[in-house]
């Protein structure tokens, strides 16, 4: 193990069989200056260990696919969607964003439903992920694990949130990286 290695990321490239790096080096600092908030250090050892890709039906928000003002405005744009459906559909829990109290977006599952943090004034590795129904449909689940615990979970095959179970229950769903050139 790296000295910034992360256990739960290394038992992710276990579970994927997955040997590589990302090509491209993360300027966290200023992509947390550009963001209004820092990233939980499981996320970072993420993208830092994988290129962006599929697993299965999950997408992880990559910084290195687009470049920090397109990865921003990716977030942002499901930010204002969502936003915009709540205020249409009301009482809707959350708001999206990125200060204290909001969800902000870091993955998606068929876009159908969206992978966010619970942003709160705390450690960044602390904030609990809340999955959210994109048709603001199902109640929104939390998670009370990292993003990198729940992919883990997920890639077991041991449905750690109900809404997405689906997910592990289809049938030959690899499970694995699927890198998107």
């Amino acid at each position: 193990m790296t000295p910034n290695a992360s256990p739960t990321v290394d038992r992710l490239a276990g579970l994927f069989d997955w040997d590589g790096a990302t090509e491209t080096e993360i300027d966290w600092t200023a992509l947390t200056e550009a963001a209004g908030h820092p990233f939980p250090e499981d996320y970072r050892r993420f993208v830092e260990r994988f290129p962006h890709g599929s697993i299965g039906f999950l997408e992880v928000l990559h910084p290195s696919d687009w470049g920090v003002p397109e990865f921003l405005r990716y977030a942002r744009n499901w930010h204002h969607v969502m936003n915009k459906r709540a205020e249409c559909t009301g009482g809707f829990p959350y708001h999206f964003g990125t200060s204290p109290g909001d969800l902000r977006v870091w993955g998606a599952v068929n876009f159908d439903y969206l992978l966010c943090w619970h942003l709160d004034d705390g450690p960044p590795e602390q904030w609990p992920t809340v999955v959210c129904d994109t048709a603001l449909i199902d109640p929104p689940e939390p998670y009370a694990g990292t993003a990198t615990a729940l992919l883990v979970e997920i890639a077991e095959l041991r449905n750690p949130v109900p809404v997405i179970g689906y997910v592990t229950e289809i049938d030959g769903v690899p499970f694995r990286l699927v890198r998107h050139e």
